[in-house]
């Protein structure tokens, strides 16, 4: 297969990976002002550092069995030979995962107290657990669907989640008020439901068998990990607590919601790129055309970063305003600063590819280390004197290193051909445009009164025809009427934000032809012709 072809059906599976996403998303958004009422700043919070001690259970078993499964499975000659490598992984997983869950259930009051400061959180976290031993033996069993290249089986199962939450949530959340408790309710029947589905499915295809010399390499491979995992554990969770400590809850709340705007760059583009690249990525690294074919999936998915990240950038602080109280906003600078710190963490997993292809997990461990270690540093040094601001300056110097690390480290292993002459002009063009098109603003215009006069009835009738005009004893309304010019605004600076789209066809990193999704779908024969 030539080079062409592996990133055009790269791009075939993604989009349909992607669709998936995009449509559960949506949803998703149009639910987060009621959320957001619902819960409030101190839920999201609270959901925050349930999310750490899930974090800390994450850690002591780390993702390195799967990843150890995606780098043995191309590797085994005979389809028993995978077979059993899926099966076995799956079992060891969930021997791990329950080892580690069961202490977390016995000390649940004591958790519960230091997470949330109240023994009476207890419950709270044994909820969390529960939910965290099928989401972690589910993602093992899920991963198999994504060797097997099924886009489609696999955006099935994360529509249906979707619907299942969205339902659960609704349930719970709005219609019994149980806030934080619903939510961890929803989470815990979603992650039962499709881990059973996911498990049925993988042991249908590769049945039940253990193979002890297969568990032995995969442990061989993933240990030297765990070291990594339990700094970036600190390295991920650090900030939160600092800003608890000096700032409170509510804060931490504040910063939780950025990240969840903020993490649509990873929904939107990379994993539906991962899900379909990884295994790819895999499967002809060892080929004459593979370096090259590295180097450029790694200029194009970090060029859509970049223009998602433009969006982002623009667009949280308008949505932030319109969507939720007040408590919640952030300005333009802390929102872009936040997606480029996004954008380099997501950068430095395609840059240490020569580690994990060399089977360097120990080195691997080292640079998450070295990084932590600064990260605490600069985090206890800026988050007590500026906020939130502190900690995605930190985020930023701390990915930056750890790219750069990760690059000069794996290069001796495996050698990719990276364009960083595109890298640094598209670099330089998106700090620009995002300057350039942050400066529009309808308030400094003078129009922001009249667009509010003249869309509000529209707005109003929007909001009645969805039955959400008694949200919070009609507060919902209230924001929505007031706030049309914003809406304007973000509508702008989305249009001004396609102006990256044609400087990336300019370099040719973006062909034409790439961003028409009938060409996209057309058969295999056809699409090879695309150039990247």
């Amino acid at each position: 297969m030539k080079n062409r072809s592996h990133i055009s059906s790269t791009f075939r599976h993604a989009i349909v990976y992607g669709g998936a996403t995009i449509l559960t998303k949506i949803i998703s958004f149009t639910m987060l002002p009621i959320y957001a009422h619902c819960i409030g700043a101190e839920g999201y919070g609270m959901i925050g550092m349930i999310d750490m001690v899930i974090s800390v259970a994450t850690l002591m078993i780390g993702y390195g069995i799967n990843t150890a499964m995606w780098r043995f499975y191309f590797q085994k000659e005979t389809e028993e030979e995978r077979k059993t490598l899926v099966s076995t992984t799956i079992i060891m997983m969930f021997m791990l995962v329950v080892g580690v869950s069961i202490p977390l259930l016995l000390l649940h009051k004591q958790i519960g107290y230091l997470a949330l400061g109240s023994y009476d959180y207890g419950y709270y976290i044994i909820i969390a657990i529960l939910a965290f031993v099928c989401e972690m033996t589910s993602r093992t069993a899920e991963s198999y669907i994504l060797i097997q290249q099924k886009p489609f089986l696999f955006s099935a199962l994360a529509v249906f989640r979707m619907l299942l939450g969205l339902s659960l949530n609704i349930y719970l959340i709005v219609y019994r008020g149980m806030g934080v408790l619903g939510f961890l309710y929803s989470s815990l029947i979603c992650s039962f439901v499709l881990s059973f589905i996911n498990h049925s499915y993988t042991f249908s295809f590769v049945g039940i068998r253990f193979e002890k010399s297969m568990a032995k390499d995969s442990l061989r491979f993933s240990l030297p990990l765990i070291p990594g995992y339990i700094a970036m554990f600190f390295r991920g969770n650090v900030d939160r607590v600092i800003m608890r400590t000096f700032m409170g809850l509510a804060q931490v709340g504040t910063y939780e919601m950025l990240n969840k705007f903020v993490s649509l760059i990873g929904v939107m583009i990379v994993d539906p790129f991962s899900k379909s690249w990884d295994p790819k990525r895999l499967e002809i690294c060892e080929t004459p055309e593979g370096p090259d074919v590295i180097a450029r999936m790694f200029t194009l998915q970090l060029s859509l970063m970049f223009f998602f990240g433009l969006i982002l950038g623009l667009e949280i602080p308008l949505m932030l305003r319109i969507l939720t109280p007040k408590e919640f906003w952030v300005s333009s600078g802390v929102a872009f600063l936040m997606v480029m710190a996004r954008i380099l963490s997501y950068s430095y997993y395609q840059l240490y590819f020569g580690l994990m292809y060399a089977k360097k997990t120990n080195k691997i461990s080292r640079i998450q280390i070295i990084s932590s270690v600064m990260d605490m540093g600069f985090n206890f040094l800026l988050i007590p004197r500026f906020g939130i601001l502190g900690a995605v300056i930190t985020s930023c110097i701390t990915y930056s290193n750890q790219c750069c690390i990760a690059f000069f480290m794996s290069r001796g292993y495996y050698k990719i051909p990276f364009q960083w002459n595109k890298i640094i002009k598209i670099s330089i063009v998106i700090i620009l445009l995002f300057i350039g098109i942050d400066q529009f603003s309808v308030e400094k215009l003078g129009i922001a009164s009249y667009l509010n006069q003249e869309m509000a009835p529209a707005v109003t009738s929007s909001i009645k025809f969805l039955h959400l005009e008694n949200v919070k004893n009609g507060k919902l309304m209230f924001y929505a009427v007031n706030n049309v010019s914003l809406l304007f605004e973000a509508i702008v600076k989305l249009i001004l934000s396609m102006l990256f789209l044609l400087f990336l066809i300019f370099l040719n990193i973006l062909p034409r032809r790439i961003i028409n999704i009938k060409t996209l779908l057309q058969p295999r024969e056809s699409i090879s012709e695309i150039s990247l």
